[in-house]
């Protein structure tokens, strides 16, 4: 599963009315910021580096990439991740919207499994009534997305058919690296990470190997073991099993200990 980017919205208050125009609009960030949102949140999670809407917006504005009395060229999403050294590139130029059954939707679905993230450009619907960039980031039994303009479910967590139904395009981002599975886990996040099923079945493998232990020379050697059987405080088998407290409690009790 791919990691969730940084979430970062459009209308975020602290640059909602900034500008993000060209000589002739009055738009803001909060107007027309989603496709530099959507970079924006790419670039930080891929390298680090603090990198707002508001600064992606002023890129696109100073590489001539805002279009006037509308939102983001489409242009603009790959020379803006080239400037960080970030694969990227539209799918195609084939639009789906009102296709849910388009061949492009599966293309984009299986380059999130490989872990890169998509751009999509939403046309009428759930997540606009014109156009409006988001970041997908994994598809499962729903559509995983960081939506710059809204944390409502039903856009974060879209419905797949509605998904299909109403994206025009697709950018992918290569993130690749970044979200491959990371094999150097600690033993104590392996053991974290198990259910308590797959615990207990991890003890139970453990008993049985001790189960199968002789006993040691040294406690040959000191008798305990024979003279606790003689006695019959134990049975004398799995010399190294592992004790519950109450039979602890027992062997304690049995010896006149309490």
């Amino acid at each position: 599963m791919n990691k969730q980017p940084i979430s970062y919205l459009q209308n975020d208050p602290r640059w909602r009315d900034k500008p993000y125009r060209t000589s002739g609009e009055s738009s803001t960030i909060g107007s027309a910021g989603c496709g530099p949102s959507c970079a924006a949140m790419v670039i930080e999670t891929l390298t680090g580096k603090t990198f707002t809407p508001e600064d992606a917006c002023n890129w696109s504005v100073q590489h001539g990439y805002k279009a006037l009395k509308q939102g983001t060229y489409y242009a603009y999403f790959k020379p803006q991740l080239a400037a960080f050294g970030i694969d990227c590139d539209q799918l195609d130029w084939t639009s789906t919207y009102g296709k849910p059954n388009h061949p492009n939707h599966k293309r984009a679905l299986e380059m999130l499994q490989q872990g890169y993230y998509l751009i999509a450009l939403m046309n009428k619907g759930t997540w606009t009534s014109s156009g409006h960039f988001i970041l997908v980031w994994w598809a499962d039994g729903k559509i995983r997305i960081n939506d710059p303009a809204s944390t409502k479910d039903s856009r974060v967590n879209g419905d797949p058919y509605d998904f299909r139904s109403q994206v025009k395009y697709y950018w992918w981002v290569d993130a690749r690296e970044y979200n491959k599975e990371d094999d150097s886990m600690t033993g104590a996040e392996i053991i974290a990470a198990l259910s308590d099923e797959e615990a207990y079945n991890l003890l139970a493998k453990a008993q049985r190997h001790a189960a199968a232990l002789s006993e040691p020379k040294w406690s040959q050697q000191e008798g305990y073991w024979q003279r606790a059987k003689d006695a019959g405080i134990i049975n004398g088998d799995s010399p190294e099993e592992l004790l519950k407290r109450c039979e602890m409690a027992a062997i304690l009790g049995r010896k006149g200990l309490l």
